[in-house]
C-alpha cells in the first residue's frame, strides 16, 4: 500500500502582526480556457425547496437539507446579458462535475432560465450536508467569458468534520519514503508586494521533521527527496519533481509533497488557477506557472497511491486587498476541486487551513516565524496531537482534532477573526502520520533495504 501525504501551502494572506500584511490568493483548479474574461455577469442561483437565493460569486448558509434532498436548482441570467449569447455556450457544474446533461434552458421575460434537474441521473448530483459549489459560464458574441460561482453551506457536518481522533489502531504502512518539498518566498518577475516571508522557513522545518525519527527518518538524498527553495523552484523543476521524480515510488511506498508559496488565478481568465513558481511570468501564467488541474493529474495518474492525504494551508480570499468581494469577486473552490481529485481513490483526506472568507495568519510569534497552521501542524506531528497516552503515534484523525482546537484559539485575538481548519469527506483517521516508536528500523526484504512501520 502506497500513501501520499500532500501538504500544500500556496496562498498567503496572513497578516504579520508587527509588520505589513502579506498579500496572497488561494488556489482552485478550474477548466483552462481562452479569450478575455469580463466582470461577473447578472447571474443568480435559486434553491426553491429551501426558499434560498445566491447572487453571482456569493456564499450562503442554509438550514438542514430537506429529508428528500434538493431536486431542482434555477440559474438565472439577466436580460442585459441574454441577448449576446447562444444557449449552447452556457455551461454548468455542480461540485466541480459537469452538469450540462441535466440542465435545460429557456427564455423568460427577464432573461434566460437554466433549470438543473438534480434527480435526472439518480444520486450523481445530490447536494450534501456542508459545502457545495455550483459554477456557470458562457461565451458572448465577442468571445468574452462570463463566469460566476455559488457556494452553498447546508447545516450539518460531513463525517470527516466530526472526527474526534482515532477510533482504532494506526494503519500499517510499508515501503520506502519519498518527498517533494517546495518553499518559495522570492519571485523573480514580481514586485515587492508579491515577495513572501515564511514559506522557505516552513518548507525547511517540515523537511527536518521528515528526517527525524518521529517523521519516519526520510533519507536525505536525491533518490528519495527533492527540495526546491526559491530560485530552485522553477516551473520546469517543479514539473520534473511532480511528474518525473514521483514515478519512482512503488505501490507500498510513502510519498510526501509539501508546497509553500503563492497561488493565483490567471488575470486573463479567473476560472484558471495556478501555483506560482520562482520564474512565473505574470502575463503568461499558462506557459510559466503550474496549473492546478495538473496537480489533479499527479494525484490520479502519476502517484498510484490507494491513500492520499492533503493538507492545504491557503487563505480563502482572493486579491491583495483582503476584501474578496471588492477585488476579483471570486469564491474559493479549493476544497471542492481537491475533493474531486481524490474521488477516484479508495480514501482521500483533505485538511485545509481555514474556511471561506477567513484569513490564514503567519507571524514571528509562532515558532520564530511560521504560518499558524503549519506551526501547529508540526507541533501536532511532534506528539502534541497524540490521543493515546500509551503511544507516541499521531494519526490523521488525531491531527485534525488537534488543529481544530489549537488554530482557532491561537487566532481568536486577531483583528480579522478566528481561523478554522476544515476537513473534507473521506478523512482516513487511522492513517499513521508520525511516531518515533511506530516507525521500524531499516529491514531487508528480497535483498533490498526498505523502511516502514510496525505495530
Amino acid at each position: 500500500m502506497k500513501v501520499a501525504i500532500m501538504i500544500v501551502r500556496y496562498a498567503y494572506m496572513r497578516p504579520v502582526l508587527a509588520k505589513a500584511t502579506l498579500f496572497a490568493v488561494t488556489v482552485a483548479g478550474l477548466l483552462a480556457c481562452h479569450g478575455d474574461t469580463v466582470a461577473p455577469p447578472e447571474m443568480s442561483l435559486e434553491i426553491p425547496e429551501v426558499g434560498g437565493k445566491v447572487d453571482a460569486n456569493g456564499f450562503a448558509t442554509f438550514a438542514d437539507l430537506p429529508k428528500s434532498g434538493i431536486s431542482t436548482l434555477f440559474l438565472r441570467i439577466g436580460s442585459r446579458q441574454s441577448g449576446s449569447m447562444s444557449y449552447g455556450s452556457i455551461h454548468t457544474k455542480i461540485n466541480t462535475e459537469a452538469a450540462d446533461d441535466i440542465t435545460t434552458k429557456r427564455s423568460t421575460s427577464d432573461g434566460v432560465l437554466c433549470e438543473l434537474d438534480l434527480r435526472h441521473w439518480g444520486e450523481g448530483f445530490n447536494l450534501r450536508p456542508g459545502r457545495n459549489s455550483v459554477e456557470a459560464y458562457y461565451t458572448d458574441r465577442y468571445q468574452r467569458i462570463h463566469y460566476a460561482s455559488f457556494l452553498l453551506q447546508f447545516a450539518g457536518q460531513t463525517p470527516a468534520q466530526n472526527r474526534k481522533g482515532r477510533t482504532g489502531p494506526p494503519q500499517k504502512i510499508t515501503g520506502q519514503k519519498y518527498a517533494v518539498v517546495v518553499g518559495i518566498s522570492k519571485y523573480k518577475n514580481y514586485g515587492s508586494d508579491k515577495q513572501l516571508k515564511y514559506p522557505r522557513n516552513d518548507a525547511v522545518a517540515f523537511l527536518e521533521f521528515l528526517k527525524s525519527p518521529r517523521g519516519g527518518g526520510f533519507l536525505d538524498d536525491s533518490e528519495h527527496v527533492r527540495l526546491l527553495l526559491d530560485e530552485e523552484a522553477t516551473s520546469q523543476n517543479l514539473r520534473s519533481a511532480l511528474r518525473t521524480f514521483l514515478t519512482n515510488p512503488e505501490p507500498d511506498d510513502l510519498v510526501v509533497i509539501y508546497f509553500a508559496g503563492h497561488g493565483e488565478p490567471d488575470p486573463n481568465d479567473p476560472r484558471s488557477f495556478y501555483l506560482l513558481t520562482y520564474d512565473t511570468q505574470p502575463k503568461d501564467m499558462g506557459g510559466t506557472a503550474f496549473p492546478m488541474e495538473e496537480l489533479g493529474d499527479v494525484f490520479g495518474r502519476i502517484i498510484q497511491a490507494r491513500h492520499v492525504i492533503s493538507f492545504v494551508d491557503s487563505c480563502n480570499s482572493f486579491g491583495i486587498s483582503g476584501a474578496r468581494a471588492k477585488t476579483t469577486g471570486q469564491n474559493d473552490l479549493t476544497n471542492q476541486y481537491l475533493l474531486r481529485y481524490g474521488s477516484a481513490r479508495k480514501s482521500f483526506a483533505i485538511i485545509t487551513a481555514s474556511d471561506v472568507s477567513e484569513r490564514s495568519y503567519e507571524g514571528a510569534q509562532w515558532g520564530g516565524g511560521h504560518g499558524v497552521f503549519t506551526y501547529y501542524l508540526l507541533e501536532g506531528l511532534k506528539g502534541k496531537a497524540a490521543s493515546d497516552p500509551k503511544s507516541d503515534s499521531v494519526t490523521a484523525g488525531d491531527l485534525f482534532a488537534y488543529l481544530r482546537e489549537q488554530v482557532p484559539r491561537a487566532t481568536a485575538a486577531e483583528s480579522a477573526g478566528e481561523q478554522h481548519p476544515q476537513s473534507l469527506p473521506g478523512l482516513e483517521e487511522n492513517l499513521l502520520l508520525a511516531g518515533a516508536r511506530s516507525w521500524q528500523a531499516a529491514r531487508t526484504e528480497h535483498g533490498e533495504t526498505k523502511r516502514g512501520i510496525q505495530h
